[in-house]
């Protein structure tokens, strides 16, 4: 996998040199990581021949490679907070992520939008439910995407109800949050 990071797709002759181990090998650690979806394999002319098949690292895969946007995240808001620009920050990150949610959501009403818009806004991580009440909607996100950083600027767990307002028109309001010890954060979508 490092390998792979530092010089890109590799075939599997390329790969044996590096790691000095047998193709046996090779491909049986390749299968693996294949399987669990850190990398793919695709056919590439490297020159005259057949093609070769090469293996490349997934963009699940970045997930393995230690990142530092945590606390670039925090400095940045931190500085915001300090400058007194925090929210108004965070008004046009929410007005960002709205406008384009609502090119996706485009033609689509009522719950039809709504499950399109909690795919759209999950990237397969915030395990959400949408539920229908007489008053509208209640979307629960049992895994909060910003807990962390919620737990330290509570203005970050304001922006997914004011995404869903933007991008939907629909009234949007967070009464419940992990941050405040909940199992899931709740958010009420009223009907219009």
């Amino acid at each position: 996998m490092e390998f792979l990071k530092q010089h890109g797709p590799s075939t599997i002759k390329e790969l044996m040199a590096h790691l000095g181990l047998s193709e046996t090998a090779v491909r049986h650690q390749l299968s693996g990581l294949e399987k669990s979806g850190w990398l793919a394999k695709e056919e590439r002319r490297l020159g005259k021949g057949r093609p070769a098949t090469v293996y490349r690292l997934t963009q699940a895969s970045e997930g393995l490679f230690p990142k530092r946007y945590p606390e670039l995240l925090d400095a940045v808001l931190a500085e915001a907070e300090r400058e007194g620009i925090i929210e108004r920050l965070l008004e046009g990150v929410a007005e960002s992520m709205a406008s384009e949610l609502r090119r996706k959501l485009a033609g689509l009403e009522g719950q039809a939008k709504l499950e399109a818009l909690l795919e759209y806004m999950d990237y397969g991580e915030m395990l959400g439910t949408l539920e229908e009440t007489p008053t509208g909607w209640e979307l629960k996100a049992h895994n909060c995407l910003y807990y962390a950083t919620g737990q330290r600027f509570e203005a970050v767990c304001n922006l997914p109800p004011r995404v869903i307002t933007r991008a939907t028109g629909l009234p949007a309001e967070r009464p419940f949050c992990q941050r405040d010890g909940q199992r899931a954060c709740h958010f009420l979508i009223q009907k219009r």
